[in-house]
């Protein structure tokens, strides 16, 4: 069974939809309805890494590897500052980092409540899209909860992908689980427009040089295909390559 909580409900729901399959949970009593909502799907594969930081920087190794989104999921308070680190990298890398937090009621931060802190836009610029979730209560913060999802998900899956944080506020009680499955809901999908770079008089300038250096900065892991191709490149147009040890390149 499923726990009543709409907005946790709606999100798995949303996450599902739009294929995020990889999830590493670092359990907390505030996030446990949404750590029994990925464990009943078997459309997710989760991990389980007590430590935040560690489970943060086991997602940017699967995100580098697989090149898909990954999720990672905290309790509330001062373990989702935990995640800062790799939410940096992910952002600078550019890697589809989704951060879910669980959060007390906004009723009760500030108010000297054990592990409350102001989570919402908590990694400021080192995430392209904060999003707050509201608690469902009536059709309108359904729909509400349900733009918000999109709107991080769509980020954090475009073509300049990066880090978004998604924050879901959850009210006592927590441990209701009485709903029988999740809703059925479906991703929107982008349609980029093509864009043509005109590189001609970069070209010009390449040709006209005398003296020609590649330098290949941080990577994903490259195809044989790719590595092939730059040999080539090299040996017919008499060009020295040099690349960093995070090119994933020898």
């Amino acid at each position: 069974m499923f726990p009543r909580k709409k907005n946790v409900l709606l999100l798995v729901s949303l996450l599902k939809a739009y294929g995020v399959r990889q999830v590493i949970l670092s359990p907390g009593s505030r996030n446990a309805p949404l750590i029994h909502s990925f464990m009943l799907d078997d459309f997710f594969h989760c991990q389980m890494v007590v430590d935040e930081r560690n489970a943060a920087f086991m997602a940017l190794g699967m995100m580098q590897a697989t090149q898909e989104p990954v999720a990672i999921c905290c309790t509330s308070g001062t373990a989702l500052l935990n995640y800062a680190p790799a939410v940096a990298e992910a952002y600078y890398q550019q890697l589809p980092l989704i951060v879910l937090s669980a959060d007390r009621s906004p009723e009760w931060i500030n108010q000297m409540d054990g592990q409350t802190i102001p989570q919402p836009g908590v990694f400021g610029a080192m995430a392209i899209q904060h999003i707050n979730l509201p608690e469902v209560v009536d059709a309108s913060s359904d729909w509400y909860c349900q733009r918000l999802c999109h709107e991080a998900l769509l980020a954090a899956t475009s073509k300049v992908k990066g880090p978004v944080h998604i924050n879901i506020p959850l009210s006592e009680p927590l441990f209701d689980y009485s709903v029988q499955e999740l809703p059925v809901l479906n991703k929107i999908t982008h349609s980029f427009p093509v864009k043509h770079v005109p590189i001609d008089k970069y070209a010009q300038v390449w040709r006209n040089s005398a003296k020609r250096l590649l330098v290949i900065g941080q990577l994903l892991p490259s195809s044989d295909t790719f590595l092939e191709k730059l040999k080539l490149f090299a040996e017919k147009r008499n060009c020295v390559i040099l690349a960093e040890h995070l090119s994933n390149i020898q």
